[in-house]
């Protein structure tokens, strides 16, 4: 905050009159695991931009279908992966792991888990600095362990000194099964309309009351719940 705040006033001004849930990591309470995006939205967006001119029951229709198609193909991913955790996250742990393997570890307390590790010089001349790691408390001076909830390459290089299993802290949120399981409800054929069962009332739509503008009106996109 102080280097936005040297660097540029009115909007130091204007972010501290906004909830920093909103635009921190510090402060979103390990609810969003690093992603600062609004990537919901967006892929919302991406879908039904065009889709949004088209009549209720073809909008339904096609949202349905998308998410028919994105359910198998995730499915099939994750009952295929043969590691722990989903390729994606897997392959970011593999570099973690090997970050850590530079790093020189000294132990203070390992009854209340309590180590400093020192990071490597680099050619650039950067490096060589010194975090202090609560194993215990999960808390690591570089504070990436709290953002991301994924360890650091810090409590990595701790788990190869003390002989710990990597594996067991990584949140349960990042693992194969929990994966799976998000992907594994089934959907249902729609039957025809010959099938659907009335109903006792009349839905009646009429098209909105817009004059019409000589130039091609564009679409606008849709706001995620967290974006300012």
């Amino acid at each position: 905050m102080k280097e936005i705040q040297e660097r540029n006033v009115d909007a130091y001004i204007y972010l501290m009159k906004l909830e920093v849930e909103k635009w921190t990591l510090l402060h979103d309470g390990g609810h969003r695991h690093g992603i600062m995006t609004t990537n919901i939205s967006e892929a919302l967006n991406s879908v039904l931009k065009k889709a949004r001119v088209l009549p209720l029951k073809d909008l339904v229709e096609l949202i349905f279908n998308k998410l028919v198609k994105y359910f198998h193909q995730h499915r099939e991913k994750a009952e295929n992966c043969v590691h722990p955790f989903p390729t994606r996250i897997f392959d970011k742990f593999l570099r973690i792991k090997l970050k850590s393997r530079e790093h020189k570890v000294t132990t203070y307390n390992p009854r209340e888990g309590i180590y400093m590790v020192k990071s490597p010089i680099q050619v650039s001349g950067t490096g060589n600095n010194i975090y202090t790691l609560q194993l215990n408390n999960k808390f690591c001076s570089c504070g990436k362990w709290q953002t991301y909830t994924l360890p650091c390459s810090h409590v990595l290089a701790v788990c190869r000194e003390n002989g710990s299993r990597t594996d067991a802290y990584v949140p349960e949120i990042y693992s194969r099964q929990t994966y799976i399981k998000t992907y594994q409800a089934n959907f249902h054929r729609v039957l025809s309309e010959n099938f659907w069962r009335d109903v006792p009332f009349n839905l009646t739509f009429y098209p909105p009351n817009m004059k019409k503008e000589r130039d091609r009106k564009q679409g606008k996109r849709f706001q995620g719940g967290n974006e300012l």
